[in-house]
């Protein structure tokens, strides 16, 4: 699986671990079902956090069901069945079309953005149309060559934001899903520096650092001096999870374990990560 917004199984009750996994079964069933088998390969963590948030405020009673897993193939597994897997399907297939498109211009340049984005969004029509204002003034900044990476994560959060206001559920879950687009968008940043930098690819910390590229510990030190704000950040999304968690009918402990546990694992996991030098 891909993304960020990851759990930490160490930290899951036995209960819980099949729940978390009865979802992220559930979305890659839905994707093969929708979108064909090799679609299996886009299930996203980001998108198994979004299906569990959307459950946390249903009234509805969760369903679940079992279907013949293809790894192993003869075993069933539990699955979640409902809207919330509806929609962590085709977040998984938006985010999937982001990432290719994003890739587009990297590899081809920002003249192909229009015609790929047209066949690319087909299937998500309407998270596009609500999402567009943000996904247009992220593409300026990379056009601009933007060097604050808070503009652009400001700007990916306000994104995450929208997609969450497409459904009654997810809305009263916005600010905190603000805040995690921004952080999301800041710690694939960092991860990707040497990669940025060394392909040429554009990315925010490389133009706000100019000066420090250069030195044997260059991606280090970029890191260093951010740590305190991605810090914060984490801190000001807990504090969001505490405003709403009274409200949650289901699903809280598997949200607080992605919250508490899952995404500073990831942190640590980034700014310990050894990169070349410069």
């Amino acid at each position: 699986m891909i993304g960020y917004i990851k759990p930490d199984p160490d930290e899951f009750k036995v209960k819980e671990l099949k729940i978390y996994n009865a979802y992220y079964c559930g979305i890659c069933t839905s994707l093969a079902r929708k979108y064909g088998p090799f679609s299996r390969l886009i299930l996203s963590y980001d998108a198994t956090f979004y299906s569990i948030l959307e459950d946390a405020f249903s009234d509805s009673q969760r369903k679940f069901g079992k279907v013949r897993c293809p790894l192993p193939p003869f075993q069933k597994r539990m699955v979640v069945k409902g809207k919330s897997v509806d929609i962590g399907t085709e977040f998984s297939k938006f985010g999937f079309d982001l990432k290719i498109d994003d890739i587009k211009r990297d590899s081809n340049g920002i003249k192909h953005l229009l015609s790929f984005a047209l066949v690319q969004f087909k299937t998500n029509e309407n998270f596009f149309r609500i999402s567009k204002p943000y996904l247009d003034k992220i593409l300026f900044c990379e056009m601009t060559e933007e060097p604050d990476p808070m503009e652009v994560a400001d700007q990916f959060g306000r994104f995450a934001e929208s997609i969450a206001r497409s459904s009654k559920n997810l809305e009263r879950s916005s600010m905190m899903i603000y805040l995690i687009g921004r952080w999301v968008y800041l710690i694939d940043a960092l991860d990707d520096l040497e990669k940025d930098f060394k392909s040429k690819n554009y990315n925010p910390f490389l133009l706000k650092y100019k000066s420090l590229l250069g030195g044997e510990e260059s991606f280090k030190e970029i890191k260093d001096k951010e740590k305190a704000s991605i810090d914060f950040l984490m801190v000001r999304i807990q504090e969001e999870f505490a405003k709403i968690e009274n409200d949650m009918v289901m699903n809280k402990n598997l949200i607080e374990n992605v919250l508490f546990y899952g995404m500073p694992k990831v942190m640590k996991k980034v700014f310990e990560k050894k990169d070349d030098k410069v």
